[in-house]
């Protein structure tokens, strides 16, 4: 069951990543939390997860105690900006084309009955691109297991930075992340397909990461995401690009704001801090920052 890894990563709106039982609360366990510090300023980065159920809280006290203390809080996107209607001109067709047009009728056949199941009618997805679509299934699939992208850890900062007052930062923007998953549609059959295999148990896989994001552990949430890169070598290509690149991207941008002589909480998918190319592995390349994991 490891067909939910890549949008458990990638994914804007999505309900990409995860939820869990209540944390621990004591000093026992690692955590997806990191101070980095350059001996005038740190930044906090906590690796996210992007749906969750309601007993996903209270969240350690350390996670709570890094927002508290500073000054400004960052995440991947600023969603108080962002206007739905825009990320709609990327998901939906404008010129006439519908979505049987892009994928096999194969394809077209497994999307109609899972979208009916949901109680979704054809006029509500015919205008959808494949990648859309796959998302929409994915969506209403995680919603069904109980998991809510409101209950998330981004939305969970987003609205507590929101109501504190404080300033809210982006690493990216919402058209350069909808740029990336249109990239989908270039293997657009494969990512329908990849989407469906999992669709009678869609939580396994995110129970799973789940289990190994409560307790701190890096190394089999890493497996969990490396893995489908060996078996769907066909999304190698757009691996790069949501991953690695926006990797390297996003650690220029986190030692841009250490210069400032601020402390920023940064909230970001727990998938881009770990592993060789991982933003934790990129700064401590540098040598020149004090690096600590709580």
């Amino acid at each position: 069951m490891r067909k939910m890894k890549l949008l458990l990563s990638i994914v804007l709106f999505s309900i990409l990543s995860v939820s869990c039982s209540v944390l621990k609360t004591e000093n026992t366990e690692e955590t997806f939390l990191w101070k980095i510090d350059d001996g005038s300023s740190h930044i906090f980065l906590l690796g996210s997860i992007h749906v969750a159920k309601p007993d996903m809280y209270p969240l350690d006290y350390r996670i709570e105690e890094a927002y508290r203390s500073s000054d400004i809080v960052a995440f991947e996107i600023d969603m108080t900006t962002v206007d739905p209607m825009s990320i709609m001109k990327y998901m939906t067709y404008s010129d006439g084309t519908k979505l049987r047009d892009r994928v096999s009728s194969e394809s077209y056949e497994k999307i109609r009955q899972k979208m009916s199941a949901m109680g979704l009618t054809e006029v509500m997805y015919e205008n959808m691109r494949p990648w859309a679509a796959a998302i929409t299934m994915q969506t209403n699939m995680l919603q069904e297991a109980g998991y809510d992208k409101s209950l998330g850890i981004d939305e969970h900062f987003m609205n507590k930075a929101s109501t504190d007052g404080k300033k809210i930062r982006a690493l990216e923007s919402a058209d350069y992340q909808m740029g990336l998953l249109s990239e989908f549609d270039k293997v657009a059959d494969s990512f329908v397909n990849y989407t469906l295999e999992n669709a009678e148990s869609p939580d396994a896989e995110l129970n799973r990461m789940v289990q190994a994001w409560k307790k701190g552990d890096k190394n089999t949430i890493r497996n969990i995401l490396d893995s489908s890169r060996y078996e769907y070598p066909e999304f190698e290509t757009m691996y790069e690009k949501i991953i690695d690149e926006r990797n390297d991207n996003m650690t220029k941008k986190i030692e841009e704001w250490l210069e400032e002589d601020k402390t920023i909480f940064v909230v970001v998918g727990a998938g881009h801090l770990i592993g060789e190319n991982g933003i934790i592995n990129q700064l401590k390349k540098k040598d020149k920052y004090k690096i600590t994991n709580f």
